[in-house]
């Protein structure tokens, strides 16, 4: 990231005080401007060297206040060697607008999804505006606790210790992305259960196939008709995740294969499946390259899939499922009808993209193209 302090030139901006003085950031084709609260005409500015001429009326007040951000932006340029930095991070840490409240800043995060406020307003309920240094391993404890043991409020059920993970592990991310030492969240975990298998029958894929359900002309790429055909996608291009599929370009498109890097936190693994008739035919449907299927495009997927999962128990009765068709299923279909199918798991520990867990499996060569497409094929046909 590279982070300058500039004089705001655009006629836009110019004030009866003159241009805005900015800290200016870039990155990845990306900037933001960050307005220092001061201003400056362009003859009482020094350009290259960016900071004011002694003509400045506030010429001490101003040079000692850029002095010392310039050191905090040393800081961060070096920081940035080594960490990916967000755009707000940078101006909070530039202008010192933080709150010390985990909830408060939790929520400033950049493009915070439903599932992160979710969270801290979880945490929020039972510990209410707690600064980041009264937040212990202790505190992180008992509130897992009261997760357990409190009935949920749609159900007044017990929470399930997968579902109390689930919190966890949001609130580890989140403290993790405001760049806190010392996460009080990380490491304490309740035991986890063995999950209900999400795996639909093939019966359950013809049904989906068959849908009747018809294109709602108010929901874009968005509706339950296009979740099914994604969803379909998602096992017919080798049970990627919806998010992947989210994501994935036509120039991710190469010699007929699909061709990208899983999106999951901490794999980084390479995915390169063959795109068979099944899945060409339904992405034909949609017309909006760059991407694949139009969910980017039109900046509605962070909203879908929650909006969709309140149709789940619908979609199944309509369509007399064996479950619910989550959004992980189709994974989920694809590596257990490679099971029944005797498939070589180590071909579809490949086609799915999981990370190798083997400490030996550096030394093992990737399966050939011919060998993995004709397991994938034998998986998705019906």
């Amino acid at each position: 990231m590279n982070i300058s302090i500039k004089l705001d030139g655009r006629k836009t901006s110019l004030t009866k005080a003159g241009f805005p003085i900015v800290f200016y950031l870039s990155k990845n084709s990306k900037f933001k401007r960050i307005k220092t609260g001061y201003f400056s005409e362009q003859k009482n500015w020094d350009k290259k060297n960016q900071i004011p001429k002694k003509s400045h009326p506030n010429f001490i007040e101003l040079l000692n206040y850029l002095s010392n951000k310039k050191i905090r932006i040393g800081k961060l340029q070096e920081q940035s060697k080594t960490e990916a930095l967000n755009f707000h991070y940078v101006e909070r840490f530039l202008l010192q607008n933080d709150s010390g409240i985990f909830y408060l800043e939790g929520l400033k995060l950049e493009g915070v999804s439903r599932t992160y406020k979710i969270a801290l307003n979880s945490f929020q309920k039972y510990f209410p505006d707690y600064p980041f240094k009264m937040i212990t391993k202790e505190i992180a404890e008992e509130y897992m606790n009261l997760l357990i043991n409190t009935p949920t409020a749609n159900n007044f059920k017990q929470r399930s210790s997968n579902g109390v993970i689930s919190y966890m592990n949001t609130l580890t991310a989140a403290w993790n992305k405001l760049k806190r030492p010392n996460n009080p969240f990380s490491a304490i975990r309740p035991a986890a259960t063995r999950t209900k298998n999400k795996a639909m029958t093939p019966e359950d894929l013809i049904k989906i196939k068959n849908s009747p359900i018809a294109p709602d002309g108010n929901s874009k790429g968005g509706g339950v008709y296009n979740y099914l055909n994604y969803f379909l996608l998602c096992f017919y291009l080798g049970g990627i995740d919806m998010n992947d599929l989210a994501h994935s370009k036509w120039s991710d498109v190469v010699d007929g294969r699909l061709e990208f890097t899983r999106r999951k936190g901490g794999t980084n693994v390479f995915v390169s499946n063959k795109i068979f008739p099944e899945a060409m035919e339904l992405l034909e449907q949609y017309n909006c390259k760059p991407y694949l299927i139009p969910l980017i495009l039109e900046n509605n997927y962070r909203n879908f899939i929650p909006n969709v999962s309140r149709r789940f128990q619908d979609i199944k009765e309509q369509l007399q499922l064996s479950k619910k068709p989550y959004s992980k299923a189709p994974r989920y279909t694809f590596i257990t009808r490679a099971q029944q199918l005797l498939i070589d798991e180590r071909i579809t520990v490949e086609i799915v993209g999981h990370k190798q867990q083997s400490t030996h499996s550096i030394y093992k060569d990737e399966f050939p193209f011919h060998v993995r497409d004709e397991a994938h094929k034998k998986i998705i046909g019906l």
